[in-house]
């Protein structure tokens, strides 16, 4: 396999302050519920994520930073104890997103996000919903 190349922002047509609206706007509306573990609103979340993404609610790039950062931050929790459980759904989105990050391809003529992360989630979405 060739040298991988990282998907840069060049490789998106949102500019980072609409990209940044749009999921502050989105994530606003699932707030952890009182009493919820961090795996569970991760789980939860990463459902959501993934329904959003698959119906063309949200682009990629947006869900893909959006599970990036909380991968990170749940990364960080994990290492100072607080989180107890690792969320597996919440860990299988993040991983169909980041799938789609880079090309396989030296020259960038592959389509990650079509060939590794649109599949991915539909997989998870007709799972969710009992279809698979």
């Amino acid at each position: 396999m060739g040298a991988c190349r990282f998907v840069t922002p060049a490789d998106n047509d949102l500019p980072a302050e609409e990209r940044r609206r749009i999921a502050e706007t989105w994530a606003a509306g699932a707030p952890p519920s009182s009493g919820e573990d961090v795996a569970a609103f991760l789980d939860r979340f990463a459902a959501r994520l993934a329904r959003a993404y698959h119906a063309g609610e949200m682009p990629y790039v947006v869900c893909d930073s959006i599970a990036g950062d909380l991968w990170g931050l749940l990364q960080g929790l994990w290492l100072d104890g607080v989180a107890h459980r690792w969320p597996a759904l919440f860990q299988e989105v993040y991983e169909a997103f980041d799938a789609g990050a880079y090309h396989r391809l030296a020259d960038g003529s592959d389509d990650p996000v079509a060939t590794y992360t649109d599949p991915a989630i539909a997989a998870i979405v007709a799972r969710l919903d009992g279809a698979a």
